[in-house]
């Protein structure tokens, strides 16, 4: 049997009718015949139910339990056997031409390992979803919130209108070539979440390939569905790891000075959210979880396990 020239992998936990959307774009991708894989994070909706009416055309593979994002994606590609792999999220529903366009892109670019597509909201508002690599002085910047008044201070994101090399793509969808995955051993599973993108694309920059962002394969983002559902642990998991992220690419000396500035950070942070949740009923769940989250942070650090 031929191997299957591209592979894309779902990433599911508990996104209910997101994840129906997202197969259905999947299996109406134009002009390319994909194998399916589903990685379920052990979800306890009914989201895997909408999948039944596609029998064999989408593979499941159950967990048992939740992996995170980078674990989960290795596991799909272990079961797969492409050239290429393509992984998204399932709050990601892609143009019919999307995963197209960025296959070719790949296969007519031999130096390229990593590709992203522009993503927008419902709206039709462009997502910064690329970006440079991130800069010490701009993590410091962060931690005083600055980034909230100056966004590009977080990763240097960015929004091109044309093709460009970049330091990493976002990890709500992506194309990878299988041969720059295998060179930096697949994504780290020391990240269970967030950031794994970023560290990603650094990786493969250094394995000495290149990283480009396609504004050309469009697909609408919904965004954070399943991270609502737990919103305080995630981003206990964030904090945890952006700590290991920062050490990983800048250094212990610069995890250890960003690491001092934290109470800073989690306390303006608790000030902001204090008075979202004050002023604004509309907030006041999210502001809930948010401060439950930093305060968590304050007192215990960077864990792996949130409240």
């Amino acid at each position: 049997m031929m191997p299957e020239c591209v592979t894309a992998i779902v990433v599911n936990w508990n996104a209910g009718e997101n994840l129906a959307q997202c197969i259905a774009a999947l299996i109406n991708q134009e002009g390319i015949d994909l194998d399916v894989i589903v990685v379920d994070n052990a979800s306890s909706d009914n989201s895997l139910e909408t999948l039944e009416t596609y029998g064999d055309r989408v593979r499941v593979i159950q967990t048992g339990e939740n992996l995170g994002f980078g674990r989960a994606v290795n596991r799909g590609v272990a079961v797969s056997h492409s050239a290429i792999v393509v992984a998204l999220n399932p709050d990601v529903v892609l143009r019919p031409d999307a995963i197209n366009v960025m296959v070719e892109f790949l296969k007519t670019h031999a130096n390229v390992g990593l590709v992203g597509p522009k993503l927008k909201d419902p709206d039709g508002q462009v997502f910064a979803s690329c970006g440079e690599a991130p800069r010490l002085r701009d993590e410091i910047c962060r931690k005083f919130l600055l980034h909230l008044i100056f966004p590009l201070l977080k990763f240097r994101r960015r929004r091109p209108s044309k093709p460009e090399a970049v330091a990493w793509v976002t990890g709500a969808c992506f194309a990878v070539r299988r041969r720059a995955l295998d060179a930096v051993n697949g994504l780290d599973e020391a990240i269970f979440m967030y950031y794994e993108d970023v560290d990603l694309g650094l990786c493969i920059n250094r394995a000495g390939w290149q990283v480009m962002y396609l504004p050309h394969a469009e697909g609408i983002h919904i965004g954070g569905e399943s991270s609502k559902q737990a919103l305080t642990r995630m981003l206990v998991v964030s904090e945890a790891s952006y700590a290991y992220f920062i050490a990983k690419h800048l250094g212990q000396w610069a995890a250890r000075l960003l690491r001092l500035l934290r109470p800073a950070e989690m306390t303006l942070r608790t000030l902001l959210w204090g008075s979202v949740f004050l002023f604004s009923r509309r907030h006041r769940t999210e502001a809930q979880a948010r401060l439950r989250a930093y305060w968590f942070i304050l007192i215990h650090g960077a864990v792996e396990e949130g409240p």
